[in-house]
């Protein structure tokens, strides 16, 4: 490999990183809730619906209860109570037992001003949990005046075959009326066609708690009361049906200013329901204004759980609407939040709602490792993907070391500048030290399902940050180094792969990427691969180019370096051609979408 490629793969950039240390006392107070969950049977098509809200108190300690009101299938609303616990990582992801399914847990983010997450981590639970800050009391229709961005997923009378879509923005005066507004909507009984209408004389009525009601009259695809909750500032509003087998879910955020940048990272969490069959995700995302949208999702589907890395490609317009990839987009005020539907230019049977609510901000003093900054050295996926053994990462933080050092010989030292890195604490292979960033390596020998971390600078201990631990977390990296982009790949003959010199249909070429797990033979922690025999990545390995399955000649470490693995394919023959064809990786674990590579006939 040439020395210009090993060192494009390891100068790693700092991204633009938000961060703040959380704990349980993080999450109290009463917020209203919304929580809308589909049952499936093995192949994800719908078995029961179940649909609660109302508020629930956090107690800040571990415990919450709730006071509402639950729908199950065609039923009518009933009186719903439960207790339950939740645990805040010092990331801001949360863990809460399902209100409406006993052993099961709810992935959530708290991000500034809402709480959202689904259940991944159980099979045929196929939900969407919203919660906003209830106000302390004062409120009145005057709460809710200026444009708002609504988005729904509906499924009337519990049937999917009813389910639809819709979106508007919605205008209220703050004296109890709106103006006549547009709907964007589509429904499975309208063979999934999409439509626009207005609807005019609509009213809504707010207490003095924040609940209220939003009355749509006329005939509509979309009309009759809904339920209505404001936050306590008033940005962001819950909506949904209070009907007999009223199972919905709408959420509505304060319009952005027109040309409002969309740069931040976001707790992110959505439901879907597309080829009669269910799927539920719950993650991060982050966006730098670029038109990429960078996220780490955990995805249930009726197949299993994956996480997903992908660099998805959004367009906004000055009103700060617009599309991602195949769904309609909607930026919130100041930025602060996002939300999709399954409505774009395209008809599809695509039904779908995510939000994401901005991520706070995480602080810390002495030795200190930022919750949300410990990443893929590759691909710097945003909080919330997992590290790999063998698998290159990065942390930032702040005080990690005296200076900045660089390992120069292999095996790469488990102590570098005076500063150790524990995994579950076990020294790792460190490759650069310094006062704000640390690249190393997991060691081959990490297990479970979370990596415990801790930085060790001349003695003096750093807070502990927790990152899962998956069997493989792929990450390409890029030239030059970003996550997303031109990916690290070289002609047979050492060349790089990049638009002036591309990769040709039935070209054999050689991918460098980590986070590919265990190798057999396996090696020390941070030594240089063998050429003979080759450690090789004993799991199934898959790379689509353009969509295309390529052929995969060789997966495993590249001989001669540490923690690199290399991947030797070939191109094909009926690949797209262009100068950025997407070319994604999947594993038993793991799917990652995020870099490119040009190719030519």
């Amino acid at each position: 490999m040439s020395k210009k490629l090993t060192a494009a793969l390891f100068i790693l950039s700092a991204v633009e990183i938000f961060s703040q240390s959380f704990s349980n006392s993080s999450l109290n107070g009463k917020y209203f809730f919304r929580h809308l969950m589909i049952l499936g049977n093995t192949a994800g098509a719908v078995s029961e619906m179940r649909t609660a809200y109302g508020a629930i108190t956090f107690s800040g300690t571990g415990t919450y209860t709730l006071t509402g009101s639950q729908i199950i299938g065609p039923a009518a609303p009933a009186a719903f109570t439960a207790n339950g616990t939740y645990a805040v990582k010092s990331t801001g992801y949360v863990t809460i037992s399902n209100p409406q399914r006993a052993n099961t847990d709810i992935t959530a983010g708290l991000g500034q001003g809402a709480l959202t997450g689904a259940s991944t981590e159980t099979a045929t639970v196929y939900d969407l949990f919203l919660a906003i800050p209830a106000p302390p009391g004062g409120q009145s229709n005057a709460s809710l005046s200026g444009n708002y961005d609504v988005s729904a997923l509906e499924f009337p009378n519990a049937s999917s075959a009813q389910m639809r879509n819709a979106a508007f923005r919605l205008a209220p005066t703050g004296a109890g009326a709106a103006p006549a507004f547009t709907v964007t909507a589509k429904s499975a009984a309208a063979n999934n066609q999409t439509t626009t209408f207005q609807i005019a004389n609509a009213t809504y009525s707010i207490a003095t708690d924040g609940a209220g009601t939003l009355t749509l009259p006329g005939t509509a695809l979309l009309n009759g009361v809904r339920s209505l909750w404001v936050s306590a500032d008033g940005t962001l509003a819950l909506l949904g049906s209070t009907a007999p087998g009223g199972h919905d879910i709408w959420i509505a955020a304060k319009s952005a200013a027109p040309s409002t940048p969309f740069r931040n990272l976001y707790f992110r969490a959505g439901l879907r329901y597309e080829a009669n069959k269910a799927g539920t995700y719950a993650g991060s995302s982050n966006s730098t204004n670029t038109g990429k949208l960078v996220s780490s999702l955990r995805v249930r589907q009726p197949e299993g759980a994956i996480d997903l890395t992908s660099a998805n490609t959004y367009l906004l317009t000055p009103d700060n609407t617009g599309t991602l990839d195949l769904n309609r987009l909607v930026i919130g005020q100041s930025a602060n939040s996002f939300q999709t539907t399954g409505l774009s230019n395209v008809d599809s049977n695509n039904y779908e709602l995510s939000f994401a609510i901005r991520a706070a901000t995480p602080t810390g003093s002495g030795v200190f490792i930022s919750p949300q900054g410990v990443v893929n050295a590759a691909s710097f996926a945003p909080v919330g993907a997992p590290l790999s053994p063998g698998g290159f990462f990065t942390l930032f933080g702040s005080g990690l070391a005296a200076a900045t050092t660089v390992a120069s010989t292999l095996p790469f030292p488990t102590t570098l500048g005076n500063v150790q890195v524990l995994i579950n604490n076990t020294p790792a292979p460190l490759y650069l030290t310094s006062a704000g960033q640390i690249s190393a390596l997991v060691p081959l020998t990490a297990t479970g399902t979370t990596a415990s971390i801790i930085v060790v600078n001349n003695g003096q201990r750093s807070n502990t940050a927790e990152i899962p631990l998956a069997k493989s977390s792929p990450g390409i990296f890029t030239i030059p180094p970003a996550g997303t982009g031109p990916g690290a790949l070289l002609h047979a003959n050492f060349q790089l792969v990049n638009a002036a010199n591309p990769a040709k249909r039935g070209e054999t070429i050689l991918l460098f990427l980590t986070g590919l797990g265990a190798v057999t033979p396996t090696i020390q922690d941070g030594a240089a691969a063998p050429s003979n025999p080759l450690s090789q990545v004993p799991g199934d390995v898959k790379v689509y180019i353009g969509g295309r399955p390529a052929t995969v000649l060789f997966k495993g470490l590249a001989p001669g370096l540490a923690g690199l693995y290399q991947i030797n394919l070939t191109v094909p023959t009926n690949a797209p051609i262009g100068s950025a064809i997407p070319l994604a990786i999947e594993t038993p674990e793991a799917f990652h979408d995020m870099v490119d590579i040009a190719i030519t006939n």
